[in-house]
């Protein structure tokens, strides 16, 4: 009686079940929207929206938390155990790959490849810019400073920390637009890379080095970690000096200018085309943040 039912209106059957599913699902979600729970270990529970506020406690894996605000990244949380509120880093706290949340881990870094665009190509009013060239003209600074920056934001993502980059393709970001990234996120280190050039524009130079540059104090001990991590690269460091770059001086985060040898060298240049060179970099980079934000970052 029942098979009979069914089988003559079983079109029916399924629209019903259909829409009972679909609308379960729909309550499922808008109850728990608002909630998570933390992925990896390690996760700091603070006082405020950044890793420089307090920290009252370190979360374990699959602590429940609901979500009472966002804010640039950051997640206003009250936990479900003990009724507590506080602040995470939400990228930290949802992370899927991160297993442990090290000082690193809550940092937001922005990468700033120099140069770019196409000459002659206009980018809001400004014509594009490939910056320095090999000695024989064919290949440019805005190349490898890109290539640079993707390898270096593999590296650091692996450590769990969100980064950004003011550009991921060949254009041309205007100077005074690099800081507002920065800015905007409240980045813990804003790094621009760049390779430098010595000499006339067409010849060879036998100037040497990677070189590191910072204006405002808080910038100092950024710089000063990153060169220290420098020392290991196979071109020598010249080391840090204080510059009024724009790039540096328009920016309130801590931020850095590097310049990872020269272009227009050709024993430098051999070095700087490869990957194994800016994996290199960039591995070093990490190694030097993850220093910097260790000593700079308060843990539970």
């Amino acid at each position: 009686m029942i098979k009979k039912w069914l089988l003559s209106n079983l079109i029916g059957v399924i629209i019903t079940v259909f829409v009972l599913t679909t609308t379960f699902g729909m309550v499922y979600s808008l109850v728990n929207k608002d909630k998570i729970s933390t992925q990896p270990n390690n996760v700091q529970f603070r006082s405020g929206p950044a890793r420089t506020y307090k920290s009252t406690a370190a979360l374990k894996r699959g602590t429940n938390l609901i979500i009472l605000k966002k804010t640039r990244g950051w997640y206003k949380v009250r936990r479900a155990d003990n009724e507590k509120i506080g602040w995470v880093a939400g990228w930290v706290a949802e992370s899927k790959t991160l297993r442990t949340a090290t000082p690193i881990s809550e940092a937001t870094i922005v990468l700033d490849p120099g140069h770019g665009g196409k000459p002659g190509e206009k980018y809001d009013g400004l014509s594009g810019d490939n910056g320095s060239s090999s000695v024989n003209g064919k290949y440019f600074e805005k190349t490898y400073t890109l290539r640079t920056a993707r390898h270096m934001r593999t590296a650091l993502q692996k450590t769990g920390a969100r980064v950004f980059m003011t550009r991921d393709k060949d254009v041309l970001v205007p100077l005074l637009h690099i800081p507002r990234l920065a800015e905007k996120y409240q980045a813990d280190a804003q790094i621009s890379i760049h390779f430098d050039h010595a000499g006339n524009e067409d010849g060879a130079t036998t100037a040497s080095g990677v070189s590191q540059f910072y204006y405002h104090k808080n910038s100092h001990a950024l710089a000063t970690a990153l060169s220290e991590a420098l020392n290991s690269l196979p071109i020598n460091n010249r080391g840090i000096d204080r510059t009024q770059y724009v790039v540096l001086d328009r920016v309130t985060r801590p931020a850095t200018l590097l310049e990872l040898g020269y272009i227009n060298n050709p024993e430098n240049f051999k070095k700087i085309r490869t990957k194994k060179y800016q994996m290199a970099v960039a591995t070093l980079i990490t190694h030097g943040l993850e220093t910097y934000f260790k000593q700079h970052t308060e843990m539970k």
